[in-house]
């Protein structure tokens, strides 16, 4: 077969193409197929018009000359080119979702086309009241993806809320769930972590939206009266810096040990992983937290931290089978502290969770796994 993914962006901070797609394409490629990934690299100007190989996969970053119109000429030339059986669109928006669209009614105008597959991995509708969008780019967007969803030929969805949303809006509508997986180590992981010295420190990734500024307040002082040697470490950006600041007060309790480390890279993240006593993952039981799947969480899990995560969405299929400690969706503050307490205090529960997180990842998400089932799904759609 021969695929084309068409993505809504490139291979910056933004995860989804590079830890996501990619993954998926490499295996695609092991298993025979010819998969080209086309990219409006808006994100990346850098990589504006520059093409190479990785892993056998053609990754093609179109020009951005021109502006809108003419990178989504681009990119619909560049597919009448490679003439794909399947044409694999990533998330319904911006430059991919147009894509969908015309690629949809050029088939239906002339009766040729390839397969039509959309990834969904989010639901992008709850990331519009964040993302600081226009009333009129907003309404768009979220058109955007209850047309895409509707127009497909099928549907690979990163989560069972997801893929219930799906089934939903277009019960008939042949569906994947195709969660995001890990790739194993080249080296074992240890199930023991590098001592983390007098003051244990608590890892959190935020985008600071998951909860509230002020749980996340009351979740630090009750943490901080269970354990006054704690340290919270807090890595990652806000789309919204007002939310950042909103955190930073209400976490601003004095003498309150809070490292703010922002964006963190590969190397960053390695040294986090190695040093933390406990990473946490608190999430709302909100259509956001229960639509998206953590890659974050996941590579957290696979680098033998021990978690305390909400059981809401992915989270909990991700924690399951002692893999982390979940507490429930309606935990208060107070109750999230209690468990993170709770397993700071028990240096056996730590180490088999570890065991249990590696062993439970590394054999329900590894990419190759997930990779094979959505070659079986392309299989059947054809």
């Amino acid at each position: 077969m021969h695929i084309a993914f068409v993505t809504p962006f490139g291979l910056g901070q933004k995860t989804t193409v590079w830890a996501r797609t990619l993954p998926l394409a490499r295996r695609l490629v092991e298993r025979g197929c010819q998969v080209t990934v086309l990219i409006p690299p808006w994100d990346t100007p850098a990589d504006s018009g520059r093409c190479w190989i990785d892993e056998g996969v053609h990754v093609e970053n179109v020009s951005l000359a021109g502006g809108l119109p003419l990178v989504i000429g681009r990119l619909l030339a560049r597919l009448r080119t490679l003439h794909p059986q399947i044409v694999h669109v990533v998330k319904p928006r911006a430059h991919a979702g147009i894509v969908q669209c015309i690629l949809w009614q050029w088939r239906r105008l002339s009766g040729r086309g390839p397969r039509l597959i959309l990834d969904v991995d989010d639901w992008e509708q709850a990331w519009s009241a964040i993302g600081d969008y226009s009333p009129l780019v907003a309404r768009f967007l979220d058109w955007q993806e209850s047309w895409g969803i509707v127009h497909a030929d099928g549907v690979t969805a990163a989560s069972r809320w997801l893929q219930q949303t799906v089934q939903t809006q277009r019960p008939q509508m042949p569906i994947r769930y195709l969660p995001n997986g890990i790739s194993p180590p080249s080296t074992s992981l240890r199930a023991t972590k590098e001592p983390n010295g007098p003051t244990p420190s608590l890892l959190y990734f935020s985008r600071f939206v998951e909860v509230e500024p002020a749980w996340m307040g009351a979740f630090w002082q009750e943490m901080r009266r269970l354990r006054p040697d704690v340290r919270l470490w807090v890595a990652g950006q806000a789309l919204q810096p007002a939310r950042e600041e909103a955190f930073r007060q209400a976490l601003a309790v004095e003498t309150t040990p809070v490292d703010w480390l922002g964006y963190v890279d590969a190397a960053q993240q390695r040294q986090l992983y190695a040093q933390a006593a406990c990473a946490i993952f608190p999430a709302a039981d909100v259509p956001l937290n229960q639509a998206k799947c953590s890659v974050r969480l996941a590579n957290t899990l696979l680098n033998g931290v021990p978690v305390v995560a909400a059981a809401v969405g992915e989270q909990a299929n991700y924690g399951g089978q002692g893999a982390a400690k979940l507490v429930p969706a309606y935990a208060t503050p107070a109750q999230f502290a209690a468990a993170v307490a709770e397993l700071l205090d028990d240096p056996g529960a730590q180490a088999q969770q570890i065991v249990h997180a590696q062993r439970r990842l590394s054999t329900e998400y590894d990419w190759s796994r997930l990779g094979d089932a959505l070659y079986d799904f392309y299989l059947a759609i054809r």
